[in-house]
């Protein structure tokens, strides 16, 4: 889209900023009392219609003021809004949740998610990229009939709920089938298993079905990221979503992979925003904003809030911003 003149910023901003608090359609009256006094009405209804016509507003009814569309929010956040500085009782509020007794980083990340769906009133997520999973062995206990518990032990954690069906003429071969797939698994970190299947080939002819159901039991289980959530129904005390949209983001956020997909950017930018279905894992009328948090200067995680495109992005931004640099402290 084209570049904006100075005068277009600041009404795009007075209209969004507006529509954040009131969720109703701004005019150009609105704009002239609130905003811009010293400009004429002419002046912004021209500007109004000139932006609407760029796709940064649209209007629902002939005689209805305008709303911003997601590339309006998309600029907004990444350039127009106005920071907003946390209040002390803000700080107060984060500085108590670290300032507990933490055991854990399962704990920390637990805080953090609470202060900021607390203080945001946002559905937050909070990831934290876990590296060091290390497959440690793998064992088939063969049961009756065909069938057969798969026990994984990772540095991390020990699986024993799966079970696999084995070939026909298997029983009897366990003891060479564990060490095979030993040979093959253990010692491998988790994110080295895309391209285990290629260098197994030579080794498995014969036992190909079962490696492949351990493979697949082994991806699905252990997942080299830890993310938690909290306020997860609040994106029902906004009236931007209707009941489909609800359901929707409801089942989105009780799916790590797809959690993942939204806040799980590994890049060096400090701010991600991603906003309407296009961009947010299809979720109508949402918007995700994440913030990388650091140790030695690599990212090792990442806390967001997900929540309607009418979000106030100046408060997300500063909350995320400070919960970051606690945990970035904290993790020093």
């Amino acid at each position: 889209m084209a570049d904006l003149s100075k005068r277009k910023k600041e009404i795009l901003r007075a209209v969004i900023d507006d529509f954040i608090v009131t969720a109703s359609p701004v005019s150009s009256k609105d704009v002239k009392d609130r905003h811009l006094g010293g400009v004429s009405s002419a002046t912004i209804r021209s500007e109004l219609a000139a932006l609407e016509e760029m796709g940064y507003l649209t209007q629902p009814h002939i005689s209805a003021g305008r709303v911003p569309s997601n590339a309006a929010y998309k600029l907004y956040a990444g350039e127009l809004m106005q920071n907003k500085p946390l209040t002390k009782s803000d700080i107060n509020a984060i500085k108590r949740q670290f300032d507990d007794r933490l055991i854990d980083m399962e704990d920390v990340i637990k805080k953090a998610a609470r202060v900021i769906s607390d203080i945001t009133n946002y559905t937050s997520v909070v990831l934290l990229h876990d590296d060091d999973i290390f497959i440690r062995s793998v064992k088939l206990v063969e049961l009756i009939e065909d069938t057969a518990l798969v026990v994984v032990v990772t540095n991390k954690q020990v699986l024993k709920d799966n079970f696999i069906v084995l070939p026909k003429n298997f029983r009897g071969y366990a003891d060479v089938a564990n060490e095979l797939l030993n040979s093959i698994f253990a010692g491998r970190n988790i994110n080295d298993l895309s391209d285990i299947d290629g260098a197994a080939d030579a080794e498995i002819e014969g036992f190909r079905a079962v490696f492949e159901n351990v493979l697949e039991i082994i991806k699905s289980n252990v997942k080299p990221e830890n993310i938690v959530t909290d306020g997860e129904y609040k994106i029902l005390d906004y009236p931007d979503n209707d009941r489909d949209s609800a359901k929707k983001f409801i089942n989105t956020i009780q799916k790590k992979d797809k959690l993942n997909m939204l806040i799980g950017d590994r890049d060096d930018i400090q701010f991600s925003v991603k906003i309407g279905k296009d961009e947010a894992s299809g979720l109508d009328n949402c918007a995700v904003v994440s913030a990388r948090y650091t140790l030695n200067g690599g990212e090792i995680g990442r806390a967001g809030v997900i929540g309607p495109v009418r979000m106030d992005y100046g408060r997300v931004y500063s909350v995320l911003n400070y919960v970051c640099k606690m945990l970035d402290k904290m993790l020093k």
